[in-house]
């Protein structure tokens, strides 16, 4: 069961109903964010926007990693201290405490320095004892507010830990999409709805539809009454049986899906009925294990059981979703007969980068920056996945929760429930602070990496089944805005976007109440808009289409050269915020090389922040390595989300055409690579732009064509809300703390944020 997302928004006041259940939004700040203009990396699906962020340690060692529950990573923690910064302006913070920041001090913290979790709360947030099993003692045992979050088919438990320091709590989801409603509880109602009379089979579609949307594709809970799970898989094989019976008349989408997944579903649901050549693989590269599991062959190294059956119902649920999403549409494909083979990369310990190692020797190159913890090699129809994030903000947040339970406390015996020995002072225990601050992390870290990771299949084993169904051709160099909307297209994305909105360019965070199957990629949408918003599209909706045909914007990535023209500049607001930190020290930013202080502590935990005085800097000028890096970053935001743009409009309104283009493209020669002005001719011919017999667009035509896509693309509901940033608190107090931040607040918090 996967973490469910968000539609529409309504700010509770704390004086709200105590009817709590919806959607809870948890953002962790990480140790060393920094205010102003930073260096950006490649922010793949759910990267920063315009902000930029710092490049995280190298935890594990070049290209390592850390694997939660594995051993501690090679390499040091994170950059250390707190996040500078105040509170936001005027009202409340997302802990409940009254606002001091400036409107400057907000707009140039930079947001994407932090993780986010959205957890579905299908019931009231109630207060109980941190250790259950115990009678309550306001020192040894005192009240939280507690919270289960479904994991793949388990229900973890956590006690809300919130200092409004390094863990916030938004509020704005917790009564939505309405009281006690989530993604998962409509879909339910819709199929109750179906079986009060069972005389609708529309209704029957409509929740195997809003199943596949909200990324429900198989169950694997335990229903205590025994009742069959609630999901997609489910749901299209009762509607097939109903149609069998042939006692009701089906409408016209219901009758085409039933009759597409009658064709496919035996192949689908039942394991690949031919064997793998994974063993031949495991030898060539020196692998130690092979799990064969329904239609895919997982060779690893290192990996324990647990993560392998993870990954191999991640990917067979991508499966089952791909398939029914195209019965839905009517289509019929044929499934590949034999596993698919995907390798899942291990972490070395001699330092070395093992998915480099793999990509060089799969030949898994492509000159584009990584989109997610994994690439595809089409050479070879092999899917590589990463161990772990891969992404500097992914790597800091996991190195420095790993420094957390180093300390004795266990990830899973905690979201159990089962709580270690307390003791208040920390002396001969732990303090209750620190273990609820543990839980709340716990929870956050399994489901950032269980997004990360569905976000790596969905897109990556995507592409592999797209060439394995011929719906692409293996043998032609694709354009890459065809290659990379079309994975797009299907991308589970890793949440949250950063955008600023408005002439004060205010920090939002865009997130989403599900990722599935048949909806917009809601990252990609938001940052389609964004950049429409802020004039960085193309004006001319004839060039714009333009330069994604031709593949101008990945062309551009190579030298960070944006062939759009620059939209109009705005003056960088002057900034207030902390002392800068000793060199070495807490509270430091990465600097290349700039090695630390004889003597200081580590960097990243555990440390205060250096409380002197507030300075007022300008950010008019910056380095011009940052800037290149953060114009790379922003072209690749724009290259996927206009390749993304143009792919969705032709999927969903044209897909007659779209099949004929790509056909017309897999008459080219086979292994050399397509210029853009072919793909451009290409596209003209097939979708009728041009009046001539020379081929050439005809201008008017184009126009249309260009207005049309670029009109639509406005009238797409957004499947995601932006929230509202604020800056973290400063540090409540001096001493040493908790890890992930200083001074916890002492005691259970009194109201929803506090």
């Amino acid at each position: 069961m996967r973490r469910s997302l968000i539609a529409v928004a309504v700010l509770l006041t704390l004086a709200a109903s105590p009817t709590f259940a919806g959607y809870l939004i948890i953002r962790v700040l990480l140790e060393g964010s920094t205010p102003g203009n930073t260096p950006g990396n490649t922010p793949g699906m759910g990267g920063p926007g315009p902000m930029g962020k710092i490049p995280g340690p190298n935890v594990g060692g070049s290209g390592g990693g850390f694997r939660p529950g594995g051993p501690p990573p090679g390499g040091g923690p994170g950059p250390g201290g707190p996040p500078p910064g105040g509170m936001p302006p005027g009202g409340m913070t997302p802990g409940g405490m009254p606002s001091n920041t400036t409107p400057e001090s907000t707009a140039n913290y930079d947001h994407s320095r932090s993780v986010v979790a959205v957890i579905p709360l299908e019931a009231d947030l109630i207060r109980g004892r941190l250790d259950m099993s115990k009678q309550f003692n306001p020192q040894y045992n005192p009240e939280f507010r507690k919270f289960v979050a479904p994991y793949h088919g388990k229900r973890l438990q956590a006690s809300l830990f919130v200092d409004s320091t390094s863990i916030q709590l938004y509020e704005e989801l917790i009564a939505l999409p309405a009281p006690k409603k989530t993604r998962h509880t409509e879909m339910v109602d819709k199929h109750r709805a179906w079986q009060r009379g069972k005389n609708d089979p529309q209704l029957l579609y409509d929740a195997v539809v809003l199943a596949l949307e909200s990324g429900f594709i198989r169950d694997r809970s335990t229903h205590k009454d025994n009742t069959p799970p609630d999901d997609a898989v489910t749901y299209a094989e009762e509607l097939w049986k109903v149609a069998s019976e042939k006692k009701l008349t089906l409408p016209g989408d219901v009758q085409r899906f039933v009759e597409a997944w009658d064709k496919m579903r035996d192949a689908v649901l039942q394991p690949a009925p031919q064997p793998s050549n994974a063993d031949n693989w495991k030898s060539q590269l020196d692998a130690k294990n092979v799990r064969v599991d329904g239609h895919y062959a997982v060779i690893s190294w290192d990996s324990a059981d647990d993560e392998i059956l993870r990954r191999t119902e991640q990917l067979n649920d991508n499966f089952a979703g791909y398939f029914l999403w195209h019965a839905t549409r009517g289509v019929v494909l044929n499934p590949p007969s034999q596993p698919l083979i995907v390798l899942l990369a291990m972490i070395r310990k001699d330092g070395r980068d093992h998915m480099n190692t793999l990509r060089t020797a799969l030949d898994g190159q492509e000159g584009l920056p990584a989109q997610t913890d994994g690439f595809y090699s089409p050479e070879h129809n092999i899917v590589v996945l990463a161990a772990t994030r891969m992404d500097d903000v992914g790597r800091t947040f996991l190195g420095q929760t790993n420094q957390v339970f180093q300390k004795g406390l266990n990830r899973d015996e905690l979201l159990n429930g089962k709580i270690p020995h307390i003791d208040p002072t920390g002396a001969k225990g732990s303090k209750p602070d620190d273990v609820a601050r543990a839980t709340t992390l716990a929870i956050v870290e399994k489901l950032v990496i269980d997004e990360a990771e569905m976000a790596a299949v969905s897109r990556e084993g995507t592409r592999q089944l797209l060439f394995s169904t011929n719906v692409l051709p293996r043998n032609v160099t694709l354009p890459h805005w065809l290659m990379q909307g079309s994975v797009n297209f299907f991308t589970r994305p890793r949440g949250p976007a950063y955008v600023t909105i408005g002439d004060n360019d205010k920090p939002f965070m865009t997130v989403a109440f599900s990722t599935g199957y048949g909806v917009p990629n809601y990252v990609l949408q938001r940052y389609f808009r964004e950049m429409a918003a802020h004039k960085e599209l193309n004006q001319d909706p004839v060039k714009l289409l333009e330069n994604v045909l031709t593949d101008a914007y990945f062309s551009g990535l190579k030298d960070g050269i944006d062939p759009d023209p620059a939209p109009p500049a705005k003056k960088k607001p002057a900034g207030t915020v902390g002392m800068p930190p000793v060199p070495g020290g807490p509270g430091m930013p990465p600097t290349a090389g700039m090695p630390p202080m004889p003597g200081a502590p580590p960097m990243g935990l555990g440390g205060p922040g250096l409380g002197g005085p507030a300075v007022t800097i300008t950010t008019d000028t910056e380095d011009p390595i940052i800037t290149q890096r953060k114009k790379k970053d922003r072209l690749n935001i724009k290259s996927q989300a206009t390749a993304w743009a143009l792919y969705y409009y032709l999927a969903r309104g044209r897909s007659a055409e779209l099949q004929q283009y790509i056909a017309e493209l897999n008459k080219l020669p086979r292994d050399l690579p397509i210029d853009g002005r072919t793909a451009h001719a290409a596209f003209v011919r097939v979708f009728k732009l041009s009046t001539t017999d020379d081929g050439v667009a005809d201008p008017k035509l184009l126009q249309k064509f260009a207005k049309d896509w670029r009109d639509y693309m406005g009238t797409v509901p957004m499947t995601s809300i932006d929230i509202p940033l604020v800056v973290p608190e400063p540090p409540k107090s001096t001493g040493t703390g908790g890890p992930m931040g200083p001074g916890p607040m002492g005691g259970p918090p009194p109201r929803p944020g506090g």
